[in-house]
């Protein structure tokens, strides 16, 4: 079975009800309802989150370094090379045995992030964005341990009943053929299909757990988190 190494530096840390837990490295969390979509092309390693400062005035002059012919230091270092999982075009994305979008064939093909349907499936809806970590057991035990994606996916037309889910994704032994695991299901919509519930973000947590903030029926927000129960990779809310 896979450890529970963490891949690649450890991001900032969460504070929920004033304790801190320690986050796996992640790509970026889903974004909330409704933002424009942009992922047309395979993801990028994740850059700094640090904003950019300026200022408001007139630009400071430049300060010359005090020692007239130092030596500038600009070496640099070789980029830290993409995983596969990272490589995905999910808008097209080819994923094996995703039951969630009802399809009789095993294979789900995304084009344009839809699978094309009458009741279609998409994927990455609203701007959501993948989440990468090293969370899914694997079988057998000396399997190379590889990053594995958490995505966003969703079933059924706009303006329609619709359901979401976040569908943990990993590489066969090949390294190249995608696999859904176990789903993470959202609440079932009302009857009538004008309410629905969101997913606003979504992230792995230590002990590979899911934490994400959701949307319900009722337009309120809460925390859910998620853990697996089995070596299957079924979840069960905690």
């Amino acid at each position: 079975m896979r450890g529970n190494l963490l891949v690649g530096a450890m991001l900032t840390l969460t504070f929920v009800a004033g304790c801190t837990s320690p986050l796996k490295r992640v790509d970026g969390d889903a974004g909330p309802a409704g933002s424009p979509f942009t992922s047309a092309s395979p993801p990028s390693p994740s850059a700094s989150s640090a904003p950019a400062t300026g200022s408001a005035g007139p630009s400071a002059p430049t300060t010359r370094s005090a020692t007239p012919d130092a030596p500038a230091n600009s070496t640099s270092r070789p980029a830290a090379p993409v995983s596969e999982i990272r490589r995905t075009d999910w808008p097209n994305a080819v994923i094996r045995s995703l039951k969630f979008c009802g399809e009789s064939d095993d294979v789900v093909v995304f084009r344009n992030g839809s699978n094309g349907l009458d009741v279609p499936c998409r994927i990455l809806p609203g701007g959501a964005r993948p989440v990468y970590a090293d969370f899914i057991t694997e079988e057998p035990a000396n399997s190379p341990s590889t990053e594995d994606a958490l995505v966003l996916v969703e079933l059924g037309n706009s303006g329609a009943a619709r359901r979401q889910a976040l569908v943990p994704v990993q590489l066969d032994y090949t390294g190249r053929v995608r696999w859904a695991r176990p789903v993470i299901l959202g609440d079932a919509p009302s009857p009538s299909g004008d309410r629905v519930m969101t997913f606003v973000s979504y992230r792995v947590v230590r002990d590979n757990a899911v934490q994400a903030t959701v949307r319900k029926l009722d337009g309120g927000t809460e925390t859910r988190r998620w853990r697996t129960v089995d070596h299957a990779g079924n979840w069960e809310r905690y």
